[in-house]
């Protein structure tokens, strides 16, 4: 459906540190006629059109892109670029590439691209994101907004999706830029980094990959309620669960205890898939992951919700102990930067977050923020009292276009 039946005509582009790369500007790119050298290797086979959401003064196209794997090799991808209507700037229009919170721990439907949305289901499935306000904000603003589906997302995936991987998701961010400047001539190398939720986590993990593409500049990061502290977050809704002074309140920070493990397990095993479920989780939790897995967020959380409440304290689920397994705590050091001792920020970050957030705890952030302050990391953290999970976007936004214009000397 991404394809245009019209024929493609390629060209060449040179670009930075020996690149080359081939485009088709429309319809598909032959596989025979399709290659590129260095970097990422991103070689960009369709461009599209694509609705626009309403209100937006800006063109939107669909792209079909490769981007490396988890495991080193070139898979499908699907970004969407969306550039504001008139005469780009000199210099070409600044990128802010954009990452999605969790719409999915794994069905490749619930992508950005496949919901008009644009939060892979969120929205529809009764957690309104505001997405669609904050890309038309930074189209305002006069920002280039490069929305890629993760690996693993949108229609073209061939592969799982990888949730929770730091590397997996910055590489998406990255690829998804380099094929937006095949496409459109008038985009800057320059680009910024920000996320929402699991996308401010992988946003946070994009410096650490910036010198893969040296033909790109990148000048920073925006890390809304980063989801972050996974071990932590699990304990606190543990803990909630046990002092609990009634049923319901028990019953819901038990299933958000349990939601936390059972995300990062599908994380896992879409990295080794030979890991056994039951090495951190009692069998309740373990028979749920594959419905868990099959769904959008909403619905997943249901789940778990549904089995937490009909059996209670009886629900055999996570272990005490499950995130010192060997595996699992490698996992969680690997990707959950507050996890790792050798995380590390050099470039200027935002970090924003609302005190209210039922999902990402204000508290645990705040303690991450303040360890990599005192490792001389140079972040701005702002928080607004009342915002919660979604509301921040809003609650933010003036103070998240103040850091872009600086960051971009605009």
């Amino acid at each position: 459906m991404f394809f245009s039946t019209f024929a493609f005509r390629l060209r060449s582009l040179p670009v930075a540190a020996g690149l080359l790369v081939s485009i088709a500007s429309t319809g598909p790119l032959a596989n025979s006629d399709a290659w590129a050298a260095d970097g990422l290797n991103v070689t960009l086979r369709s461009v599209a059109e694509h609705a626009v959401p309403a209100g937006f003064d800006a063109d939107a196209k669909l792209l079909v892109h490769t981007m490396p794997d988890i495991q080193g090799r070139q898979t499908p991808a699907t970004t969407l670029l969306f550039v504001p209507k008139g005469a780009a700037p000199t210099g070409g229009w600044p990128i802010v590439a954009w990452a999605h919170g969790t719409s999915a721990p794994g069905q490749k439907t619930c992508a950005p691209t496949l919901t008009p949305e644009l939060d892979g289901g969120l929205t529809r499935d009764g957690f309104p994101s505001d997405y669609v306000y904050q890309i038309g904000e930074l189209l305002s603003a006069g920002y280039a907004v490069v929305a890629p589906d993760f690996e693993g997302l949108g229609a073209q995936a061939i592969g799982p999706y990888p949730y929770f991987s730091a590397s997996s998701g910055a590489l998406s961010l990255i690829s998804g830029v380099e094929a937006a400047r095949l496409a459109d001539p008038d985009l800057s190398n320059r680009y910024a980094a920000m996320g929402h939720s699991d996308g401010g986590h992988l946003a946070l993990g994009v410096e650490a990959h910036a010198h893969e593409a040296p033909e790109l500049e990148f000048v920073g990061t925006v890390a809304s309620v980063p989801y972050t502290s996974i071990a932590a977050t699990a304990d606190h809704f543990g803990e909630a669960a046990r002092t609990a002074t009634d049923g319901v309140a028990a019953s819901q920070a038990r299933m958000m205890r349990e939601f936390q493990g059972a995300l990062m397990t599908v994380g896992l095993t879409a990295e080794k898939p030979a890991f056994d479920p039951g090495a951190v989780m009692g069998e309740d939790l373990a028979r749920l992951l594959p419905e868990f897995r099959s769904l959008c967020s909403v619905k997943a959380i249901g789940t778990i919700d549904a089995a937490v409440k009909t059996k209670g304290e009886a629900f055999d689920g996570l272990k005490n102990d499950w995130a010192s397994n060997p595996d699992m705590a490698a996992f969680l050091a690997a990707n959950d930067p507050a996890a790792s001792h050798d995380f590390e920020l050099r470039r200027p970050t935002l970090v924003v977050q609302g005190t209210a957030d039922g999902f990402v705890l204000e508290p645990l952030t705040t303690a991450f923020v303040e360890r990599l302050r005192g490792n001389g990391a140079p972040v701005i953290y702002k928080t607004y009292s009342g915002a919660d999970h979604f509301s921040i976007i809003r609650s933010a936004n003036a103070d998240v276009l103040a850091f872009l214009r600086e960051r971009f000397d605009r």
